[in-house]
């Protein structure tokens, strides 16, 4: 081989290797700086969970109840959490058979008498009825937060979940409609307030699932409570009247879900990419979630760490950015979650769908709509009622709903005088006038 033959034999192969050093360098100087983002990212992480943990710990807000019970939820719900185990367990069995469900919501809601609740409900409602009570009892504490294991930041309880309280308002319902038909309005109405005030506090701590039990109590609970209200002494929804508007006023922010959402869902995904002492500085519950992760992200395939590296940081902003939208008016919120959806055309995991989570998150907020409409309706009630009761008439304008505090979102109600001198409550939203009311004389 001749010395030009060499020379230029011996070109090429430095090329190459340069040529692939380079990659290399560049390929290392990408992993580094992902590395950096994602140290990053993990301490605004840790930062976040220390300030949610804590923030639902002991929650500050509107006791219903002149004077409230000393102490929090947490040590009121405490010893009652095994016996209420095992009436969600009981009742889940009896959800498993759709006629009887049906006909059970449908005397829950209203649309069928009492005298025709399915047997096997009748005997679950028999047997727990003072444990249901007792738990709503719970809810005058002074301080709201629930108990270790059942917040979405906690180390999970697996004896229960955030879902047992949907069995505690469908038969605090069944309690509401109980009373009314045996004449005891006053009981009824401090039932409805209970259980009002009850899933209220569901929501705080226990992310966007709370969120949604929460939210599914007020469903449960509003047609009872409006028949409450309705039937009430004037001493009484005077009483009535204050403690919803506190109740409203204590209402959690869909936000706040969104903020617990965004830790848990980091923490199922990319926890195993946080550095050691990162993960030593997370609180206990948090921690516990990082140590015992209920699925890898990493499997089979642990390549995957380069694109999750990428893409953790770009979860959190996303989710950063939706979290205030929950807190905006209908109209407002889905346009901008659409627009975020852009969000995931620089992702490089295939299959995450930014538009999917849009959805579900608009899905939440649309129940809390309802919920905080629910509320209104029933404080707009106990306004007119005695206004009539006062007047002799039905106000020609609704009556202030909060005069002496903001809440988040108002909801815009039109008073409409309907047949046999009743008046009808609608809002003004088109996707909430099918929970309109109507007042009696």
């Amino acid at each position: 081989m001749g010395t030009s033959t060499k020379s230029t034999l011996w070109t090429i192969l430095t090329l190459l290797a340069g040529c692939v050093l380079l990659v290399l360098v560049m390929m290392l100087g990408t992993y580094w700086r992902l590395k950096y983002r994602s140290r990053q990212a993990g301490d605004v992480l840790a930062a976040e969970a220390w300030a949610l943990t804590t923030a639902s710990e002991r929650v500050a807000r509107p006791s219903h109840t002149d004077p409230p019970l000393p102490g929090t939820l947490h040590e009121a719900l405490e010893p009652l959490m095994p016996e209420l185990r095992s009436l969600r367990a009981d009742d889940g069995m009896l959800s498993s058979d759709n006629t009887l469900l049906q006909t059970y919501e449908d005397v829950q809601h209203g649309r069928r008498p009492l005298s025709e609740l399915p047997g096997p409900y009748r005997e679950l409602f028999e047997q727990d009825r003072l444990l249901m009570q007792r738990a709503l009892r719970a809810s005058r504490a002074e301080m709201g937060g629930l108990p270790k294991g059942l917040r979405d930041l906690d180390e999970p309880d697996h004896r229960g979940s955030i879902e047992l309280f949907s069995s505690v308002f469908g038969l605090a319902a069944l309690d509401v409609w109980s009373q009314l038909e045996n004449g005891q309005a006053g009981a009824a109405l401090e039932t409805c307030l209970d259980g009002l005030a009850l899933s209220r506090d569901v929501a705080y701590g226990s992310g966007t699932s709370g969120a949604r039990i929460s939210a599914s109590g007020y469903e449960s609970l509003f047609h009872p409570c409006a028949n409450a209200l309705g039937r009430a002494t004037p001493e009484g929804r005077k009483q009535a009247t204050l403690a919803l508007r506190r109740i409203r006023e204590g209402l959690r922010p869909l936000s706040w879900a969104l903020r617990e959402k965004s830790v848990s869902f980091s923490l199922d995904l990319v926890g195993e990419v946080l550095a050691p002492e990162q993960i030593e500085a997370l609180p206990e519950g948090v921690r516990y979630q990082v140590l015992n992760p209920r699925s890898s992200c990493m499997e089979p395939d642990r390549r995957l760490i380069f694109y999750f590296l990428h893409d953790w940081p770009k979860w959190m902003e996303y989710h950063r950015q939706v979290a205030p939208l929950m807190d905006l008016p209908s109209e407002q919120r889905h346009a901008r979650l659409v627009a975020l959806e852009r969000l995931s055309e620089s992702m490089w995991v295939e299959g995450i769908d930014v538009a999917s989570w849009g959805s579900s998150y608009e899905e939440s907020a649309a129940h809390v709509d309802g919920q905080r409409a629910r509320v209104d309706l029933l404080l707009a009630l106990a306004l007119v009622k005695a206004h009539r009761a006062e007047h002799g008439t039905w106000p020609t304008t609704l009556p202030p709903l909060h005069p002496e505090r903001e809440v988040l979102l108002p909801t815009v109600l039109k008073l409409q005088p309907a047949e046999g001198d009743t008046l009808r409550l609608v809002p003004e939203a088109t996707a909430l006038q099918e929970l309109a009311l109507t007042a009696t004389p």
